[in-house]
């Protein structure tokens, strides 16, 4: 990490610090160039994708976010899940599982969704695998409500690239992203 950065994520970190005492649904980076979503690419630095929030739905919320060396977690909170959450995971590496294919959530990356139960609940992991890191979404979700649901988790996570990031940060905080 470049020591521009790491001055960066020291001042964020302490700015953080200060507002914990207010609730936030900005924890989670939105999909734009900045601090935050800098952040949590260097906690995954060879991953060609970083995960963030590019539409927060009507009724879900974020929770609990956390970037720390090799991996970056948060929480996601839809209204309509009762007192379920989705547990969302940014690492280096998926765990090999039976997951069976489903569409791509973007270039490169290849998605699988493994189900756990379909009834009376819909539950289990959603993943993203790409060059360098992977993206796991636990869900547990009401049947029912639960097509929507998905829906609306596929549209809240974004895959934001790493090579974009790295262009966009430099151009416009002045900011080298390393590696």
């Amino acid at each position: 990490m470049t020591r521009r950065l790491a001055l960066l994520a020291a001042a964020l970190l302490g700015s953080s610090a200060l507002g914990a005492c207010a609730p936030s649904t900005d924890d989670v980076p939105a999909c734009e160039a900045g601090h935050r979503l800098a952040l949590v690419a260097q906690t995954v630095p060879d991953a060609a994708y970083v995960p963030c929030i590019d539409s927060l739905a009507e009724g879900w919320s974020t929770q609990r976010f956390e970037a720390n060396a090799g991996r970056t977690r948060f929480v996601l909170v839809p209204d309509r899940a009762g007192s379920r959450s989705v547990r969302v995971t940014f690492q280096p590496a998926c765990e090999a599982g039976a997951g069976v294919p489903t569409t791509p959530r973007a270039d490169g990356v290849r998605t699988s969704i493994e189900l756990r139960s379909i009834s009376p609940r819909y539950a289990g992991t959603l993943s993203d695998a790409f060059p360098g890191g992977c993206v796991t979404y636990a869900f547990d979700f009401p049947r029912g409500p639960h097509i929507g649901l998905m829906a609306e988790l596929d549209a809240t996570v974004g895959l934001f690239s790493r090579r974009q990031l790295r262009v966009e940060l430099r151009d416009q905080l002045g900011v080298e992203l390393g590696p």
